[in-house]
């Protein structure tokens, strides 16, 4: 009986934990529609369809692009290997502040753009993959290109991008960038997405 509403507490909370999430995300982008790119936080079926394209056997260093309310990050730090190492990226200083809070330790940084000068710092020669969550196709023009050169850059040759976008916009310029350019669509999400699986040519 202790465990059951120990189960019923856990799950409570997590129900909480996400209202909570929704409402700041949709407050954030209600304030700024070009930066947060959604309406609501990402589902599980998303993020598992993300997280499902890693090799997390091959996979030791990560950046994370646009984490929202951190619901990849969360996966992101529970699949990678305790000697891995993710860099986690948002701009918005609510979101920001709210992965930080949550995840001890955790340093969020802002601008995607400046992903190759933060690998520098860290003493990082390259990335084993990439996910991003970021709005490409509401995106200033020059400010996508600026981040997707930034991320063929610094993955490694044969390493991966993963992103969702929720249209077919951003394809041709992935496929413009990347070697290999696969495409899933996710139904079951607000809205439905793409998920877009691009591997840099070696």
């Amino acid at each position: 009986m202790l465990r059951y509403y120990r189960k019923l507490r856990r799950q409570g909370k997590l129900l909480s934990l996400r209202m909570t999430e929704g409402a700041v995300f949709l407050r954030r982008f209600v304030e700024f529609p070009r930066q947060v790119g959604s309406v609501m936080p990402s589902s599980r079926y998303l993020t598992r369809a993300v997280m499902d394209k890693i090799d997390w056997e091959k996979t030791r260093c990560l950046a994370e692009l646009g984490a929202g309310t951190g619901v990849f990050t969360r996966s992101i730090l529970r699949n990678l290997r305790k000697s891995g190492e993710a860099l986690v990226f948002e701009i918005d200083p609510m979101l920001k502040r709210m992965i930080e809070d949550e995840h001890s330790g955790l340093n969020v940084h802002g601008d995607a753009r400046e992903l190759p000068k933060i690998l520098l710092e860290r003493g990082i020669p390259e990335l084993d993959c990439v996910v991003s969550s970021l709005p490409f196709a509401v995106l200033p023009p020059r400010m996508t290109a600026s981040i997707l050169d930034a991320v063929c850059k610094c993955l490694k040759p044969g390493g991966k991008m993963v992103a969702y976008q929720y249209s077919r916009h951003m394809k041709p310029y992935f496929e413009k960038r990347f070697a290999n350019v696969k495409t899933s669509f996710v139904l079951r999400n607000v809205p439905p997405a793409f998920v877009y699986e691009c591997v840099k040519g070696a």
